[in-house]
């Protein structure tokens, strides 16, 4: 919350003056998932890591433990759409059924958020200083998705972006479903399925072979 209002005064007051009062939704909708995102991989780069007494003492699933870190991380994007909901009601936005996408939209964030959760920590096992880097990609996500800055850029100037990271189309048509009370951009959620589930495969596969090295690594 308090990172929304900074953001909402510099870009609202300071850097775009005049703007909507709906751009409080529009940077609602924008850091809601990209937080997700943020925490869901940050964290979970670490959880073959930080869960390795469950591996060595355990017979369990070690996919299980990224189910469960997606799920945590579900209650806080669970808390936050709570709050823009509350929020709404002080604009003049209008709920449309195509607002239902919405379930669609978590599912895929969920679903992504896993399958590069498990690819970091497999990769995390061999390169230490993965979380540094992750840092850095993580700063450079943010300016680079359509979280602050007008999403109709990207149509008008630089479209090969909508295809590079699957968070910007589902922030655009979490947009589109919510704010605007549009149907989403079909061709778009249909790549980005596609691009999640190819990524799940290659993550699984990946995890497969090297997870079990994890309990041997200090």
């Amino acid at each position: 919350m308090f990172r929304l209002a900074i953001y909402y005064f510099v870009f609202a007051f300071l850097i775009f003056k005049n703007r909507d009062p709906e751009f409080i939704l529009y940077l609602f909708l924008g850091i809601m998932p990209w937080s997700f995102f943020s925490e869901c991989t940050k964290k979970g780069m670490k959880v073959l890591q930080n869960k390795r007494y469950l591996i060595e003492n355990i017979r369990i699933l070690r996919t299980d433990l990224f189910v469960a870190h997606v799920l945590s991380a579900l209650i806080a994007l669970g808390f936050n759409m709570a709050i823009y909901f509350v929020f709404r009601l002080f604009f003049d936005v209008e709920i449309t059924l195509h607002a239902l996408w919405l379930v669609m939209y978590i599912f895929m964030l969920l679903a992504f958020g896993f399958a590069l959760s498990m690819l970091l920590s497999t990769a995390f096992i061999f390169f230490r200083d993965l979380d540094h880097v992750w840092d850095i990609v993580l700063m450079a996500g943010f300016w680079t998705v359509p979280i602050i800055w007008d999403q109709q850029f990207i149509f008008d100037n630089y479209t090969f972006m909508l295809y590079i990271n699957p968070i910007t189309g589902i922030v655009i048509n979490i947009r589109e479903v919510l704010l605007y009370g549009h149907p989403p951009l079909m061709g778009l959620m249909l790549y980005d399925m596609a691009y999640i589930g190819l990524l799940l495969l290659i993550s699984f596969a990946l995890f497969k072979k090297y997870s079990p090295i994890a309990a041997e690594k200090r």
